[in-house]
């Protein structure tokens, strides 16, 4: 569990590991990056009332969420590794049980995920997390290094992977190391199974609708990932991810209020571009140029 400055959250993180229901011993290692609120004081009684289940890491300076990550991983021995940062939290008590008898009867898996729920921090609704269109009425979906490129039924505070794949070396690999880049390795050697189930609740803190610039850096990061993907692992499949990604990223710039005229916007025609590079597609750019100039007499 990474947390930073999560207090007013962390009581019902730990708590929704605490009330797992297992048969085998599991530790909760939380690494603390120096929080500058009352964090400190939520996760300290807790710590002490379970000093046999609970290793507390507290730095004495912010080292950053990817350090702190390589320093937590470091830290577990478990056969199995679970992740849930500070602010989300666990629902289902038998969460860890089933996951770790699944990858116990299956050792062809690698890792398996589950479903979600999205609770948004500044209205308090709960919504769905949108993977209906993956799982349709299916009890689980497997899912592959391939299938990896195209959809990713899961949120990582939901996955429980076999710690022997972790290969803490990529995080020097790749710049600005992400839970993605470690997904792909993983998925080297061997499945991955996401249960049609809800083990968690998910917190947005995002303010409201994404603005038009949100939506850009999201799209924007998801980019570069894929990208640093195809170049470090000389793996083209990432295109599919990264043309998926430039797709929606031209799209948005068509409809949202902030770019009122794309005739002239110059982050548009790049994006055009980049993603015309990567599948030679003619018809897709001549009806994105299209749709430029459509949109353009309509505003």
């Amino acid at each position: 569990m990474l947390t930073y400055n999560h207090a007013p959250f962390l009581k019902e993180a730990i708590e929704g590991v605490l009330m797992q229901k297992t048969d085998f011993d599991l530790e909760l290692i939380i690494c603390d990056d120096a929080s500058t609120d009352h964090s400190e004081d939520v996760i300290r009684p807790y710590a002490e009332r379970y000093p046999y289940q609970i290793k507390y890491y507290r730095h004495n300076l912010n080292i950053g969420f990817v350090e702190n990550q390589r320093f937590a991983f470091q830290k577990a021995s478990g056969k199995y590794l679970a992740y849930c940062e500070g602010d989300d939290y666990w629902t289902d008590e038998n969460k860890l049980q089933f996951q770790v008898c699944f990858l116990e009867n299956n050792p062809d898996f690698v890792m398996t995920t589950a479903r979600n729920l999205l609770l948004h921090q500044d209205t308090g609704e709960i919504t769905k997390d949108g993977k209906d269109y993956i799982f349709g009425n299916k009890d689980f979906v497997d899912y592959t290094q391939e299938s990896f490129f195209s959809a990713r039924p899961t949120q990582t505070f939901t996955y429980l992977i076999r710690r022997e794949f972790l290969d803490l070396k990529w995080i020097d690999v790749y710049s600005n190391y992400r839970d993605l880049y470690y997904f792909y390795h993983l998925l080297q050697f061997g499945n991955g199974r996401a249960f049609n189930k809800v083990v968690g609740l998910y917190r947005l803190h995002e303010g409201g609708v994404y603005s038009s610039l949100e939506i850009e850096k999201k799209l924007k990061t998801s980019i570069d990932i894929f990208k640093n993907i195809k170049t470090v692992n000389n793996d083209s499949r990432a295109n599919v991810q990264v043309s998926k990604d430039l797709d929606e990223l031209i799209t948005k710039y068509f409809y949202l209020k902030e770019f009122p005229n794309p005739l002239f916007n110059k982050k548009l025609y790049k994006a055009m571009l980049e993603r015309f590079l990567i599948n030679k597609d003619y018809y897709n750019l001549f009806l994105q140029t299209l749709k430029i100039f459509k949109y353009a007499v309509k505003r």
